[in-house]
């Protein structure tokens, strides 16, 4: 191999894409059964604008330059994306003070359009805000996307482009050789000249298994979240923060680029990476600092909860790095909140490094942009009838919460990149991310599942290894599937 890439976040799966479109043999290394499986899936889908990282940092200048990059790269890659802007609340004097500092650290970054603004106007724009607020500072260039669905896209870009995926490998040791490495996993052993370390919240695990006197150290940090049905839409249409505190942007209210309504995350430290546990003291928390940005949240219309863990370091800045007694490898390592929105300036990053080191040569027939796929939801009514002319299983909806077709689930379990477990199909076609979270159309999607891949229905995880579906089958339920 040219380029081995360890991890299928948004970051690696970027810088995929972003080397794809270059004569190179590229692997991509991801533990889990699908990519996309950590930070990259649970956050707040926030495209920050970059007023809040210190100037001068590569958070800030990659925060920047990623926020410029995302409406083209999300046009390529067919990914939605809205400028919704934001606004930081300001309840109190010393709350004020730091708006204007956050205004004045924007604008060194190079951050426009910023703008305090007064109380009325801010209720004038977002009517439910708590009408105790101050004053507010309006960040019109931050957005929304779905960042799961841009890593799950630039993949597919990729592998069009003809980069190698590797699911369920785990990398467990990194040897130097004269002209390169060898990488061993739990399944294979690879000589690579180049490696790109993407590895998230395992990034220093990394790092130690070539630099054993590292100090490099990732510490868990735990953020919970309420999710609340599409009904309450309109409650806001900005992002809506309040001041930030030292160690987090605070517990907010996001509208998502799906309808929904995130509240939290709040910011916790914790020992095990892969505690994504929610607690109801955390919960408990999260509620109520997002009520006091918003008094008249109904918790009936909460839908679902759930945690994310960022890659927070011992280093007060994004690790990007290639060290002098590993040359060769390149770090992206500590990359937490604004890691999301600074992804597609780390694809650059590590295209430049590369070709410091070679002699790049761009392909002839690469491909830049991706087909969209075609989801029933978004089709006009005449869009429908004529596909279900062509095909009546664009007729049988299988998720009436997202109205999700059943031909859609069947073209995605038929691409080459073949979606094997409940969570990826939910991440690719939201099935099962409504309000009944999947009691009506899981049934409907093991047997597609089933019959698709030739497999017993109980063969099924929800998102690999011993995350089991059933044990096995409900025989009355199983055939009441089927009838249909």
């Amino acid at each position: 191999m040219d380029v081995i890439i360890i991890g299928g976040g948004i970051v690696g799966t970027l810088i995929a894409r972003q080397l794809s479109f270059y004569s190179l043999r590229i692997l991509l290394l991801e533990k889990e059964s699908d990519i996309a499986m950590g930070a990259t899936k649970a956050n707040s889908a926030i495209i920050h604008a970059g007023y809040d990282p210190m100037p001068n940092t590569k958070k800030a200048k990659t925060n920047v330059r990623g926020n410029k990059l995302y409406e083209t790269i999300c046009e390529e890659l067919k990914v939605p994306f809205k400028r919704n802007g934001a606004f930081i609340l300001a309840f109190n004097n010393e709350e004020i003070k730091m708006l204007e500092e956050l205004k004045e650290r924007g604008k060194r970054n190079g951050v426009m359009g910023l703008e305090i603004i007064s109380r009325d106007e801010l209720l004038r724009r977002e009517p439910n805000i708590n009408c105790e607020v101050k004053l507010a500072l309006y960040v019109p260039s931050s957005g929304i996307t779905n960042p799961y669905l841009l890593a799950i896209s630039a993949l597919e870009n990729a592998w069009e482009n003809g980069v190698e995926i590797h699911l369920e490998e785990r990398v467990c040791n990194i040897i130097k050789e004269r002209n390169g490495y060898i990488v061993e996993t739990n399944k294979n052993i690879y000589f690579t000249k180049y490696i790109i370390n993407c590895a998230g919240i395992y990034a220093d695990e990394i790092i130690k298994m070539i630099e054993s006197n590292s100090s490099f150290k990732i510490i868990p940090r735990k953020g919970e979240y309420y999710v609340l049905d599409k009904k309450m839409r309109n409650l806001v249409h900005s992002t809506i923060f309040p001041t930030p505190t030292p160690i987090s942007k605070g517990i907010l209210v996001v509208p998502t680029i799906e309808g929904n309504i995130l509240l939290g995350p709040n910011a916790h430290d914790i020992e095990d990476k892969e505690d994504k546990s929610t607690t109801q003291e955390g919960l408990k928390e999260v509620w109520e600092k997002a009520k006091k940005l918003i008094p008249n949240i109904p918790f009936s219309s909460v839908i679902n909860t759930f945690a994310g863990i960022r890659a927070v370091s011992n280093y007060k800045d994004f690790l990007i790095e290639e060290f002098n007694s590993a040359r060769g490898i390149l770090h992206f390592a500590g990359i937490d909140s604004p890691g999301i929105t600074s992804a597609p300036a780390f694809a650059e990053i590590a295209e430049e490094w590369l070709k410091e080191k070679e002699n790049l040569r761009l392909k002839k027939n690469f491909k830049r942009e991706r087909k969209k796929p075609l989801y029933f939801r978004e089709l006009t009514n005449e869009e429908r009838e004529e596909l279900i002319r062509q095909d009546p299983k664009w007729g049988h909806i299988i998720c009436r919460c997202e109205h999700v077709s059943e031909r859609e689930i069947i073209d995605y379990i038929r691409h080459p990149l073949t979606p094997k477990t409940l969570e990826a199909l939910r991440k690719r076609l939201r099935v099962g991310m409504g309000r009944c979270h999947g009691a009506f159309c899981t049934p409907y999607i093991l047997r597609i599942l089933s019959e698709e891949l030739g497999k017993p229905v109980n063969f099924f995880t929800l998102k690999g290894g011993k995350s089991k579906i059933l044990n096995g089958e409900n025989k009355m339920r199983w055939r009441y599937a089927k009838r249909d």
